[in-house]
């Protein structure tokens, strides 16, 4: 069912349209990632959405009863609040109902022959359930835990925040509103890969539409079904996930290719036809009427995506076979230990992606190998011949001050100015662009600088800090590809799954205050994390297959241990028997307690029951499992 749609939308800044004839709709379960180089109007297009922007003309409408809900990088928060207090506002109209829940089960109490207000009662409280009533709060837990705000942290003030941590503040409120369309611009921004993998799961079973401008390629493979292309003023739209958009992209270009050059073809010979007989009187008249269905002729453009960044990494010499080797390290600030014990080797050619939660001490562990750092205990040794390059985060390297130009020039004098002008040019810096302050441009520009300044150092080892920050989609494919034909050494930090996956060949996996080496791409770590998770969920060891054979062929030895394996299975049995009769004795007691009417008619009291009830059943049926295998065992002694 189309639960909204945008018909002939197109927003003009001045007289410099930005898109036009946009036309699209959304289905009730759409899963559509709206994509596009950066500039060309995509957060512009949600706003015109959520009606915080009017387009210039058109219109999109949403069916009736239809909520939005927009997540962009403001946040719409009372600051002076505690997350949990600010959170709980969602549930406010269910609180409300709870309040007059309480109130009916107040004069059913004080009149219990009353059959209306019983009625009354029994349709309030099944509502009351259906809405969630009795567990919104453990809903609230969980998405602040996904979210990684754990349990003491709920109370802190939300001013106290960071700017990453709003950010993820603000999602958990919009999830917990449940709109039935979800705008989200930028989703994946300030995400650690753990709460990454959670939110894909939960978006995935989200039961409203989404719509999501996201430069995560690995996010959008594995949530969209659609793809909006916004590009050139106006808007495609692509069947499939991201990887699946590319390659219609690439073919849709390919023919468009192959049929602008065809046609170009065509053209040529027709003007050299009309140019040899428009001034012989036997043929002008023929000449003059292909001039005319030329002029008349649809020209086909050439494909639009072109204009890439164009970014290449080359080392000015070969380093030794092994370029890092970190023993035992431990790293640091004067007063705060990050990492210990870390060791691993990164050998020339090596591929290697460091992993983790915020905060924990990745970017750390680059600055201590370039030496901004010091160690705060063990050894790091770096390799023969190394050239070490770069790339900062936090873009520091780069002097505010300083002219586009000036900023490459002042390293590289004596290069000429038509040299470097060709250089920024690849890294798609125009000519307005290359005499602007560096801090006069964009984010997406001052990474593109700084990753220009650092292909021209050619250095043979580079450390990179979240190198796709900043960039656009397409941005980051030509980054990837760079990298990948890189000839030297790379180790770098990235939350960006999609460009670990292609590049990386170990995964340096950092929790808990140490790291763990991986050897192989993201997919990789992913599977072994799985293995790992199995392997602990199995911990328990299998019993022995027993081999049903006469005591008398059983040495002492034998006998005794198979003796001894008997009383320790008989008495799990004899344990789990206990522990069942008690279970079964309080599930009883709280069924009689919820029986009483006084508590059946008041919901504070029956909500708490409801969960024992819900838990001690839980915990019978994992008892009983146990109870069970334990007793099958036994039966192998016989």
């Amino acid at each position: 069912m189309i639960i909204a749609q945008g018909h002939d939308l197109e927003q003009r800044f001045g007289a410099t349209p930005l898109f036009s004839n946009v036309n699209f709709t959304i289905e009730n379960n759409a899963r559509i990632g709206l994509v596009g180089p950066n500039g060309v109007g995509k957060t512009t297009l949600l706003k015109i959405m959520t009606g915080k922007q009017e387009a210039t003309h058109g219109e999109f409408t949403v069916n009736k009863g239809i909520e939005l809900g927009y997540i962009a990088q403001e946040h719409d928060f009372d600051e002076s609040k505690s997350i949990w207090d600010e959170m709980i506002t969602v549930f406010q109209p269910l609180i409300d109902q709870g309040k007059q829940l309480e109130q009916l089960q107040y004069a059913v109490a004080d009149h219990p022959e009353d059959q209306d207000l019983l009625k009354k009662l029994d349709q309030a409280q099944f509502s009351f359930e259906q809405a969630g009533g009795y567990t919104y709060q453990a809903e609230m837990k969980s998405m602040l835990n996904g979210f990684n705000f754990p349990q003491a942290a709920w109370q802190k003030q939300i001013a106290s925040l960071s700017g990453g941590e709003k950010t993820r503040l603000s999602f958990v409120k919009l999830l917990l509103k449940k709109p039935p369309l979800l705008l989200l611009d930028e989703p994946t921004n300030y995400l650690d890969l753990d709460t990454l993998d959670w939110l894909e799961a939960f978006l995935k079973n989200y039961p409203g539409a989404i719509v999501t401008v996201s430069h995560d390629q690995y996010f959008l493979d594995h949530l969209a079904t659609q793809i909006f292309e916004l590009n050139h003023g106006a808007l495609t739209i692509f069947k499939g996930n991201y990887s699946q958009y590319l390659a219609q992209r690439e073919l849709r270009d390919q023919q468009q290719e192959a049929a602008f050059e065809k046609q170009q073809e065509e053209i040529k010979r027709q003007e050299e036809f009309i140019q040899k007989n428009i001034v012989r009187a036997s043929t002008t008249k023929q000449a003059q009427s292909r001039r005319k269905a030329l002029e008349k002729m649809d020209l086909i453009d050439p494909p639009k995506h072109s204009g890439k960044v164009r970014i290449s990494f080359k080392s000015a010499r070969p380093s030794g076979k092994e370029v890092l080797i970190l023993k035992d390290l431990t790293i640091g600030y004067p007063d705060k230990v990050m990492l210990r014990d870390i060791d691993f080797q990164i050998n020339k050619g090596d591929r290697v992606a460091v992993i983790g939660p915020n905060g924990i001490g990745k970017s750390t562990l680059l600055k201590t190998v370039v030496k901004q750092l010091e160690p705060k205990g063990g050894s790091i040794k770096y390799g023969a011949s190394l050239d070490i390059g770069y790339y900062d985060q936090e873009l520091q390297g780069l002097d505010y001050s300083k002219t586009v130009i000036d900023t490459i020039w002042d390293k590289h004098r004596d290069m000429d100015e038509k040299d470097i002008r060709s250089i920024l040019a690849s890294f798609l810096f125009t000519a307005k662009d290359i005499d602007k302050k560096v801090s006069q441009l964009s984010g997406g520009q001052r990474a593109r600088l700084t990753l220009t300044v650092l292909s021209m150092e050619h250095d043979n080892f580079l450390l990179m800090d979240e190198p796709t920050n900043h960039l656009d989609i397409e941005a980051k494919e030509v980054l990837e590809k760079a990298l990948a034909s890189y000839d030297g050494t790379l180790l770098f930090v990235s939350h960006d799954r999609y460009f670990i996956n292609q590049l990386a060949n170990k995964i340096v996996a950092v929790r808990d205050g140490h790291a763990k080496i991986y050897e192989g791409n993201y997919s990789y770590y992913l599977d072994e994390k799985a293995k790992q998770a199995q392997a602990e969920a199995e911990k328990a060891p299998a019993a022995p297959q027993l081999v049903k054979t006469s005591d008398s062929k059983l040495s002492y030895q034998e006998q005794k241990k198979r003796d001894s394996e008997k009383r320790k299975l008989q008495r799990l049995v004899d344990q789990a028997e206990q522990q069942l009769a008690e279970l079964e004795a309080k599930e009883a007691d709280i069924q009689q307690q919820m029986a009483d009417p006084a508590i059946a008619a008041d919901f504070s009291k029956l909500g708490p029951l409801q969960e024992d009830l819900t838990a001690v059943q839980e915990e019978l049926e994992k008892v009983s499992a146990q109870w069970e295998e334990n007793s099958l065992k036994l039966e192998d002694f016989d």
